[in-house]
């Protein structure tokens, strides 16, 4: 017989149910593994530091407000699907794949040597061109 609470009126009986119950699902928390969901339907705050081991699977958004440092021993890929807006400098240690990329501005100095480069090959296929008449 399920009760709402314990108070002083319930028999022992009742008192060894609850508590049996308790422990059942503070055991359920601890050592549940994939056969068991926890759900919380409040908010939860972790106060210090929050690790998981296996899958996580967020269903919203995800609000970091600090770093996030994606380690490089088993972090192979990242893959957006949809629009990644960096609100600062963007460094790549690697190569870059711009496949079908709309590139709306290019600056920096790298940038200003491609362009030098790009002008002088224009004006040396001019001057070839009159040249050949």
């Amino acid at each position: 017989m399920a009760i709402a609470y314990v108070t002083t009126a319930n028999t022992f009986q009742q008192w060894l149910i609850s508590t049996q119950d308790l422990i059942t699902t503070a055991n359920n928390l601890t050592d549940g593994g994939g056969a068991k969901t926890f759900y919380a339907n409040t908010n939860v705050v972790v106060g210090n530091n929050l690790t998981v081991v296996g899958n996580t699977t967020i269903t919203g958004d995800l609000t970091v407000t600090g770093n996030i440092t994606l380690d490089v021993l088993g972090f192979d890929d990242l893959h957006v699907n949809g629009s990644a807006n960096i609100a600062n400098t963007l460094t790549v240690a690697g190569v870059a794949t711009m496949a079908n990329a709309n590139v709306a501005i290019l600056s920096g100095t790298s940038n200003t040597a491609i362009y030098t480069y790009i002008a002088s090959v224009e004006a040396s296929a001019l001057a070839f061109s009159i040249a050949l008449g």
